[in-house]
């Protein structure tokens, strides 16, 4: 099986959908899922709930709408299989923030034998792919009056004198935030863009290989979603460490615009101050990418003639005067383009697009990318006290092993030349269960290791844990790959003798030998903000999973960085 067909796989059975707008369903009325994409999803989950206190109503039925966030690469995934959580769960509209992913859909299908289940799309709003940029970095470029083209900024990422080429030594290499080509817009597009610049000829020429080769070797690390660099970034700015962390992500334009406003996360309840330092967009010469926000009414066996037409009505609403401008005060581009107050005028005038590209093409690079992708070097962290013992609900299986399901499966998304070990973190001991080394020469016994995993321990020494296996990484680190540990624990510290955790979130913020911790808080009992402290610190990531059934889903959001 194929490393992406995998992925749908997992995908499919552990997503997890956060409903950003929770209705009361009336009975008999009919009832309009949509999936939205991340960025979006808060927006039309407001303009859905004031839709419905207009009465809209189908064949003398009221309508109501649940809007669920998903991911644009889970969703495509999830459809390409056709396997959901539940049947309610199954979505009757499908906005996923590009017409690229509806194109990969529908080539997926068709290669499994699956029937087609999109109709027409229209867009309800677009957002140019951007390079944000610290303005001074871009202004080192040349920005504003110069403009920067896609080329020169991977040649400038594969230099190895990084910034000291642009007079500016101080900040250290060019490090590039693009993320998983499976999972998201942004590092979709950035990837074809790559392509194109490599010159796009034969994804297996060697000298394109080479040119994307180059690219990815300036990646800080991947990621499922845009939020986890932007939140990153805004704790960099809080300790004046912008520079040292990033030099450019390739992001929509309306994300940018969201970090400056203070809300990295796309959250309406989650805003912060703005940060010192704000991003500028900077739109690549030659043009670029555009997610231009596609509404599919879907025609699967599961919607109804009522939910089509239901769905049909909301489209009308939404690209009325009132809501295009609703969705231009927030940022974003108009369905044809058109800007509101809330973009520069200097950014009005760009964001051409590039040659667009055939979906077999697409599917291909996308497919390829493992190739080439920047290697990683990970210690997974297991814990596995007494309390990883305790069942999940009804079912016969525990915490644990949930989760050494998740991380055997897992493994799969790992490159041959990846290295990964394992330790085990057992009440106050931890043990080395499996040393760091290839997963070509030690996939299997990784696997076994894993699988022979017991529950055993009181209390969790996690700070000296999390110390240690830094500092074990840090014994080989390796520049030109990603170090990084991956925690998984569903508790907090009880080691009285280690309890420093302003200690030990100072020794994973300095720059040099940078060890990424991403850490999975896992069931109810786990200490969430530790974790967060541990990870910002370090430059990583949290993934929750406070229900354990939808670990798999954590870990491989966790992996995706890879």
């Amino acid at each position: 099986m194929s490393t992406l067909n995998f992925a749908r796989i997992v995908t499919a059975l552990y997503a997890v959908s956060l409903v950003v707008v929770v209705l009361l369903l009336r009975p008999g009325c009919v009832q309009l899922v949509v999936w939205a994409s991340f960025e979006k999803s808060d927006l039309l989950g407001n303009v859905a709930d004031r839709y419905e206190q207009t009465r809209p109503s189908e064949d003398l039925r009221c309508v109501d709408i649940k809007v669920i966030r998903k991911a644009s690469g889970d969703a495509e995934q999830a459809l390409a299989q056709g396997v959901f959580e539940s049947a309610d769960a199954r979505p009757d509209v499908w906005s996923p923030a590009a017409n690229t992913w509806v194109d990969l859909l529908e080539h997926h299908r068709i290669v499994s034998g699956a029937p087609k289940i999109t109709a027409a799309r229209s867009s309800i709003l677009r957002s140019p792919l951007v390079l944000a940029m610290p303005e001074e970095m871009a202004k080192a470029l040349g920005w504003p009056g110069n403009d920067i083209s896609w080329t020169d900024i991977f040649k400038l990422a594969a230099d190895p004198q990084g910034w000291a080429s642009r007079g500016h030594p101080e900040w250290g290499r060019f490090k590039l935030g693009k993320t998983n080509p499976l999972w998201s817009t942004s590092g979709l597009h950035a990837l074809v863009a790559t392509y194109l610049m490599a010159g796009g000829g034969s994804i297996d020429d060697p000298a394109v290989r080479a040119f994307m080769r180059g690219v990815e070797s300036s990646v800080v690390h991947y990621g499922s979603t845009v939020s986890a660099f932007l939140k990153n970034l805004a704790d960099a700015d809080d300790h004046d460490e912008v520079y040292s962390y990033v030099s450019a992500i390739a992001i929509e334009e309306k994300q940018v615009l969201d970090y400056n406003d203070g809300n990295p996360e796309f959250h309406a309840s989650g805003k912060r101050l703005p940060p010192k330092i704000k991003l500028v967009s900077v739109f690549p010469r030659g043009g670029t990418l555009v997610a231009d926000h596609p509404y599919v009414i879907l025609d699967a066996p599961w919607v109804t003639d009522q939910e089509r037409r239901a769905a049909a009505r909301f489209l009308g609403h939404l690209q009325s005067d009132a809501i295009q401008q609703e969705f231009m005060a927030n940022g974003f581009r108009g369905a044809r383009g058109e800007t509101g107050s809330v973009i520069p005028e200097l950014d009005r005038v760009k964001g051409g697009t590039l040659l667009s590209l055939d979906t077999a093409t697409i599917a291909k690079v996308q497919a390829s990318w493992k190739d080439y992708r920047k290697r990683a070097r990970v210690l997974f962290v297991v814990d596995v006290s007494r309390s990883m013992g305790d069942k999940v609900g009804s079912a016969s299986a525990s915490k644990l092993d949930l989760a050494k399901q998740a991380l055997i499966s897992a493994l799969g998304e790992f490159a041959p030349e990846d290295e990964v070990g394992l330790w085990a973190l057992a009440g106050t001991e931890r043990r080395e269960v499996l040393a760091m080394g290839q997963l070509r020469d030690q996939a299997a016994q990784l696997r076994s290791e894993i699988d022979l995993l017991k529950p055993d321990g009181n209390g969790k020494s996690l700070y000296a844990t999390v110390a240690g296996a830094v500092a074990s990484v840090r014994q080989r680190f390796d520049r030109e790959r990603i170090n990084a540990v991956i925690l998984l624990t569903d508790g907090r510290n009880d080691d009285p003798a280690n309890s420093d955790l302003i200690g030990l979130v100072r020794t994973l913020r300095p720059e040099d030998q940078r060890v990424r911790v991403f850490t999975i808080a896992y069931g109810a009992g786990a200490d969430r903000d530790a974790l967060d402290q541990i990870a910002l610190a370090s430059r990583g990531a949290r993934y929750d999973a406070a229900d354990s059934s939808v670990i798999g889903r954590a870990v491989l959001d966790a992996v995706s960085n890879f």
